[in-house]
């Protein structure tokens, strides 16, 4: 079969070419499509248990996990240019919620109209506009300044900013922004004339715009009017742990139902760059999410160039010649190109586990070419040039059906994580597979094209004056490697046991823990504005402790509201620190509010009344907003159902210890709460514990646990194709040798050095099947076309490892050098990444041109065909 298809391509080489570079051409238009996406929703089964009661958590209180808390402060907090300025902080962001078509389409006319004249310059585009700030600003702060500084503005610049101004339209139009909570716009209550009512705490003028105080007088009393309410400490405003002074405002911004929040994050700190005067920081899982993936886009789009220079060098320093340069990188490029390429056209978004696909690729398609090349200069003199093509036909069939075995074997290793429940894994099962396929068919097809095409010659600076080849170094490290093999099988594998034994003891210290903000490097920005903001205000994520009285009103009963008091009390208690709850929130400061309230405003009274007809009273006097008719106070949405029936202790994940709170810590506080709760709660009473951090501990379990099992059956599989490839049984745990020794020992050396087996790392195992099933693929079958009956073993041995062995060593050395590029990145991910895998690539390389001719040398087992 290859026989066949090496005579139709070689036939007539440029058609393939052609092909191939025509199918590269189209497929890179995928690449242009390429989104990435790190949300749950692109990683969880929709089925779990767990997911299906978040998401009707979520359906009936809204999504109160994933919001943006923002701290503001400022050199002079009560004043009035502290004032002025974080009322317009505050305008530009609600300016996306609730989205006004008029006004929109007012200002697009205004647009049209500025520009409708023969000289227009931004300046000219300002002007129309003086009466609408917010909209000023907006442009001042979006509009490239190259632009701003121009007089005149060509049509192209024109559209340009015509663009800008629909895309953000569009972001108004998603409504994405449910709730914005800030001192400035904020309303309490109060209980006047035996009625409770909400009024603002800046009091608004006949066009609805806030009256900011401007003196002291009233910048004191709305002081008094802010700390009022006991409620708004740690939500509202942050005071000095020492003196007790308010310090900072915050700015919480909760979005609607499950819409892509990248472009609205981006917009909110487009707006937080805009006030240099303010002191800023955000927090919050829309904000490190957006952050998690500029990161892993940029250093990857950064690093991947990098790793393919180093790849180069070491193509160059193996071949010294052009060819031996451009075939290698022209294969890895294309199955690059056309497995994102692919994602891209078909609509498949690259999650931060698909990241791991680029460089993955570029190792396959630089192993599966070095093979390919590097037959060619050995059977060289074999190739007679006026029967060129016949001659490399001939040296390309044997390798041609190794790398096609190692592809397939590969491919089996990769596709078994189909199994995943992660809807992520199994895309990224499809598309590495596919990917190991494109690699296969471009370097068995372009590179023996191409060198039927090239004049058949061998690069000078590999000859000596002789004409002979020289010896490099790679030669000599080699003669050393196989007299180690012949003569010492045993002692090696004695060291390799104790080696084992070392890893297996690191393996007994692996955490399996998922920390997103440890992903960030201790002085990134983003890690200190999420600590900051988020200590500030008791923590900048949150989940869900749902009480249910199991009967319709039963929220509004003392007894029952004294149970959720009790219950937060004991959530931010001193002496439940480990809980590392900052704060929590809940329906009962609505009730105790509006008692004091009832009460003349005082604190005393800011407690549960002990009387069910006071509670049923407030709520029936109270006035407030049902903007979505559910029978429920928009205020009161995020807290209770609409049967009042059960009530949401929304509570804030914060730092109260030095322990970092990864999945494993939030795991630990999760069922510290239900044992809590199993314990205590009322027989009448139960309860769920759930939210985001409760889904991201079971997306980190379906991960890593899939990956584990993913990588058994991987193992097997692997075994399995090649006891029927080899056609014996003993080639199965033989090719094991090397991919079992290399996870052990990778997985030793992360648990010595602390690094967790997260949703990042854990994809590493699998990674290392696929590579170390190539270097053995390659070994065993060049072993076993070169024994024969009259050759002994240790012959056998040599000669397979100056032509395997040797084109295992440069891919190793190319990808090693390549991948330790990513130790300059700024992310943790990329950097454990990179560590790992020039890790895997050293040790899938001693286990394949080591262990395994050691075992053959030890065993004697026969390979032959």
């Amino acid at each position: 079969m290859i026989n066949r298809y090496l005579n139709l391509i070689l036939k007539r080489p440029l058609i393939p070419i052609l092909g191939l570079v025509a199918i590269t051409i189209y497929l890179s238009l995928g690449i242009l499509k390429i989104q990435l996406d790190s949300s749950i929703e692109a990683f969880m089964p929709k089925h779990d248990t767990e997911y299906i009661e978040y998401s009707k958590i979520k359906k009936i209180y809204g999504d109160n996990d994933r919001f943006i808390q923002i701290s503001v402060a400022h050199k002079d907090l009560w004043s009035a240019d502290s004032f002025d300025s974080i009322n317009k902080f505050l305008i530009d962001i609600e300016e996306y919620k609730d989205f006004d078509r008029i006004k929109e389409d007012r200002r697009m006319k205004k647009f049209y109209s500025a520009t409708h004249i023969p000289i227009v310059g931004f300046e000219n585009i300002l002007d129309r506009f003086s009466d609408d700030p917010p909209f000023l600003r907006f442009l001042k702060r979006t509009i490239p300044e190259k632009l701003q500084v121009k007089k005149s503005l060509d049509n192209e610049e024109i559209l340009q900013i015509k663009k800008i101004l629909q895309t953000d339209i569009e972001l108004k139009k998603s409504n994405i922004i449910d709730t914005i909570l800030c001192p400035l716009s904020a309303k309490d209550i109060s209980g006047e004339n035996d009625t409770l009512e909400t009024y603002d705490l800046i009091e608004k003028d006949a066009n609805g715009h806030r009256i900011i105080p401007g003196t002291k007088e009233e910048i004191n009393a709305f002081k008094q009017r802010l700390t009022k309410n006991p409620a708004y400490k740690n939500r509202l405003y942050a005071t000095d742990a020492q003196t007790g002074q308010i310090t900072d405002f915050a700015v919480l911004i909760k979005f609607a139902g499950t819409l892509p929040r990248e472009e609205i994050v981006c917009a909110i700190i487009s707006i937080v760059k805009a006030y240099p005067e303010l002191e800023i920081f955000i927090s919050g899982v829309p904000y490190v999410a957006k952050y998690f993936n500029e990161y892993m886009q940029k250093d990857l789009f950064k690093n991947v160039p990098l790793i393919l220079l180093v790849v180069t060098i070491i193509f160059y320093l193996n071949f010294r010649s052009l060819r031996g340069v451009l075939l290698p990188l022209a294969t890895l490029g294309m199955a690059e190109i056309w497995t994102i390429g692919l994602m891209g056209h078909l609509g498949y978004k690259i999650t931060s586990v698909g990241i791991t696909l680029p460089p993955l690729l570029i190792s396959v398609g630089s192993s599966y070419a070095i093979h390919v090349l590097n037959q060619y200069y050995t059977d060289f003199n074999l190739i007679i040039p006026p029967n060129k093509r016949s001659g490399i036909k001939t040296a390309m069939t044997h390798i041609s059906i190794t790398v096609f075995l190692a592809g397939f074997t590969t491919f089996a290793a990769f596709i078994t994580l189909v199994t995943s429940h992660v809807s992520a894994i199994r895309e990224w099962a499809v598309f590495s597979a596919m990917g190991v396929l494109f690699a296969v068919f471009i370097s068995i097809t372009l590179i023996p094209c191409f060198l039927a095409i090239l004049p058949h010659k061998f690069p000078k600076s590999l000859m000596e004056k002789d004409e002979s080849r020289k010896i490099t170094f790679v030669d000599r490290l080699l003669v050393i490697i196989t007299r180690l093999v012949i003569t010492h099988p045993r002692k090696i594998y004695v060291v390799v046991g104790i080696i084992l034994v070392v890893a297996i003891a690191g393996m007994c210290r692996l955490k399996v823990d998922t920390d997103i903000l440890h992903y960030f490097k201790t002085d990134d920005p983003v890690r200190q504005n999420v600590t900051i903001a988020g200590d500030k205000f008791g923590g900048g994520w949150g989940f869900s402790v749902i009480i249910d009285s199991n009967k319709p009103d039963g929220v509004k009963s003392p007894e029952f509201l004294n149970t959720i008091e009790s219950i937060r009390k004991w959530l931010v208690a001193d002496e439940n620190a480990d809980l590392n709850i900052g704060r929590t929130d809940a329906f009962t400061d609505f009730i105790k509010r509006m008692h004091m309230a009832m009460n003349n405003d005082d604190p005393d009274y800011f407690k549960i009344p002990s009387n069910q007809m006071d509670i049923m009273d407030y709520l029936e006097i109270y006035s407030g907003d049902d903007d979505d008719s559910d029978g429920r106070i928009d205020d009161f949405e995020p807290f209770v159902d609409a049967d009042f029936q059960q009530n949401n202790i929304l509570a804030r994940l914060g730092h109260k210890t030095d322990a970092r709170v990864g999945t494993t810590k939030v795991k630990y506080i999760l069922n510290k709460i239900e044992k809590h709760l199993a314990a205590t709660l009322p027989a009448d009473y139960s309860y769920t514990v759930t939210g985001y951090p409760a889904i991201e501990v079971q997306l980190s379990h379906y991960i890593v646990t899939g990956q584990l099992t993913g990588l058994i059956l991987s193992l097997f599989i692997v075994s399995l194709v090649i006891i029927v490839l080899f056609k014996k049984f003993a080639a199965g745990p033989l090719a094991l040798i090397d991919m079992a020794v290399t996870i052990i020992l990778n997985f030793g050396i992360m648990g010595w050095f602390g690094i967790d087996l997260d949703m990042v790392t854990s994809i590493i195992a699998s990674i290392t099947i696929g590579i170390g099933v190539d270097d053995t693929i390659h070994f065993l079958n060049t072993y076993r076309h070169n024994k024969h009956n009259n050759v002994n073993i240790s012959d056998t041995i040599e000669k397979t490892m100056f032509v395997a062995g040797k084109a295992i060593i440069y891919t190793s050395l190319a990808l090693t050098g390549g991948f330790l590029v990513l130790l300059t990145s700024s992310f943790q991910p990329i950097i454990l990444f990179g560590i790992l895998i020039a890790l895997t690539m050293i040790n899938t390389t001693i286990g394949s041109i080591v262990l395994i001719p050691a075992a053959i040398q030890l065993t004697g087992i026969k390979l032959d065909q």
